[in-house]
Order: C-alpha cells, then structure tokens, then sequence
C-alpha cells in the first residue's frame, strides 16, 4: 500500500525445510555460522552472563553450537539468554525457542528465550530487550540489513537503537552482491551471475534430495522477482557488497574486528567435510569473510565493534 512501509522480507534466501536441507548439505551456512560462534566465545567467552539479540533466527540450529562450545568451557556460563527479533510468524519464533529451550535443559546449560514482535524494525526500542548491566551482549544481524535499504529511516533507528546498546561484538551476514542498482540491466546482470552460480551449487549439493531442492529453487525465485520486477520499496531485496556496508558502518563509528587465524582454519577445513566442498571458495576483504561458489562470492560475514565517539552523520545523508 502505497504511504506505508513495506515490512516484509521476501529475500529469496530461507525456507523451513529448505534452509535445514542446505545446512545439512551445502557448506555455506555451517563455513558462516561456525565462524561467528567462534568470534562471539573469542570475544565474550569469559563472561559470566550472555545476552544474544538476533535479528533473523530462523531455525535457531546454529546457537545449540554455541551452547556447547560455552558449556565445554572451564568457567560454567552462569546464563544464556537469547532474545529473537520477529517481523512476522512469531509462532514460528516461539516453536524455535521451545527447541533451543529443550536442547538447553537436555545438557543443564542455563538459558532462556524471549521473542519480541514488532510489525517493522521502526518500532525496535531498547527496553524491548530488557538487558542488564552485568550482561555481555552480542547482536547477530544475518541476512536482515539488506531488506532496509529501501526504507532508511528503518535501518537508521535500528543502527542507533544496537549502538545505544553497546553490544560487545556484532556479527554481521549478508550477500555479497549488488542487487541494488536503479537500472534494471545491471540488476538483471547481477541477479543472473549471483542466482546462476547458487543454482548451480544446489544441483550439485542436493542432488539426491530433489524434494527440497525443488522448494529451495521456488524460494529463491521469490528473491529473483522482487530483484529484477520490482521498484521503489516494493524492491526489498536490495543486496550491496561488503565496501558498501564497510563505508556505512563507518558512519556509525563501527570498527571492524577480524577474525582469528583459529577460527579462520577450521572455517577452511569445514567444506572438506562435503562431497561438493571444493568448489566452496573461502576469501578475505579486508577483516571479512567472504565465501563463495567456484569463485563467485555470494555471502560476507563480518564482525564488528562500535567505538565510543558520538554517531555524527544521519543516514538519510548516506546513499546506497
């Protein structure tokens, strides 16, 4: 409707069988999710009390990870507790935390779950968050960023809401591509080389599971439309790579953080365990990490810290 922001998120990029189908077979998202838990335990590990905000849970299977990465540590965890932002289907929110909620209680690790439903990221305020002094927070923005581009003022209270915060460490994931040009040759250009080279990868990573190829393959459709037929903030998917959000960040007064050489080994050593690993290709930009299919890039993942020097530049001064 014309006047009102549009709030959903059809990215192209997750469905419920689908998404833990490509988990299970196609390295991406265990190279990304892996990588990050490594670089909240490096960052946060000693602390006695976590607070994780995700913005875009989804199924929730990476956190039961880092659950037993910070029960195997030597100083028990006194509480975990994870907050899951929804936009929509909160029923589907709650059903994930009621499983990381059982997996918690199946191996006596403390945690907690609390969802929050807001109907755009312009409503998010701090208090919604209820979090403590004595908490280490990290927030996990993965694949969301990306569906705020075409309404600022979302993106902008969201950014300051998460400074004011003062999060210990943000992990940030999104697609390495540009999706979001005015011209609808150079969208048509770059959604056929990104889309291209995935389809490719889920007819070799899938090929014995047609079934959920097929409903990953319909998914990803959604996201190719609303690329190439779409305009103005009907365009949601509006994907830009990772300099563009570096200079971005910077305008918030957000540093980089790099990750481990540790980390950045086993993220290697995690497509070898695929049959279709060796044309998962792992590369650096600057402190972040992209990775790829045969060379393609087609995700960022970055880790970031906000410095303490006043935000001095409003968004709606920056252009995409």
């Amino acid at each position: 409707m014309k006047g009102k922001p549009n709030c959903e998120t059809p990215h192209g990029l997750s469905t419920h069988l689908g998404h833990l189908s490509m988990h299970q077979n196609v390295p991406f998202n265990q190279v990304m999710q892996l990588t990050a838990i490594q670089a909240i335990i490096e960052n946060v590990g000693s602390a006695r009390k976590i607070h994780l905000i995700d913005l875009e849970i989804r199924s929730g299977v990476q956190w039961t990870a880092l659950m037993q990465a910070l029960a195997d540590r030597q100083r028990r965890l006194d509480h975990l507790k994870i907050t899951a932002v929804g936009l929509r289907g909160i029923q589907k929110i709650e059903e994930t935390g009621k499983r990381l909620e059982i997996f918690a209680r199946s191996m006596n690790f403390p945690f907690t779950f609390k969802p929050v439903k807001v109907s755009c990221m312009s409503e998010i305020k701090e208090e919604l968050f209820e979090t403590a002094a004595d908490e280490a927070i990290v927030v996990v923005a993965n694949m969301i960023l990306r569906t705020m581009l075409s309404r600022p003022a979302c993106l902008e209270n969201l950014m300051r809401v998460i400074k004011n915060l003062n999060p210990s460490i943000m992990i940030v994931g999104e697609v390495e591509a540009n999706h979001n040009s005015p011209t609808f040759v150079n969208r048509f250009v770059e959604a056929l080389f990104f889309y291209g080279a995935y389809f490719d990868c889920l007819e070799t990573c899938l090929k014995q599971n047609t079934e959920h190829r097929t409903i990953t393959e319909a998914t990803f459709s959604n996201g190719i439309e609303n690329i190439v037929t779409m305009e103005g903030t009907d365009r949601i998917a509006r994907s830009v790579k990772m300099d563009v959000w570096r200079a971005f960040f910077s305008r918030f007064r957000m540093v980089e953080v790099g990750f481990s050489d540790s980390s950045l080994y086993q993220a290697g050593l995690i497509p070898k365990q695929f049959p279709c690993g060796s044309s998962c290709t792992l590369e650096k930009n600057g402190e972040c990490l992209i990775v790829g299919w045969k060379g393609t890039p087609l995700h960022s993942l970055s880790a970031w810290k906000f410095s303490r020097e006043r935000l001095w530049r409003s968004l709606a001064n920056y252009n995409f």
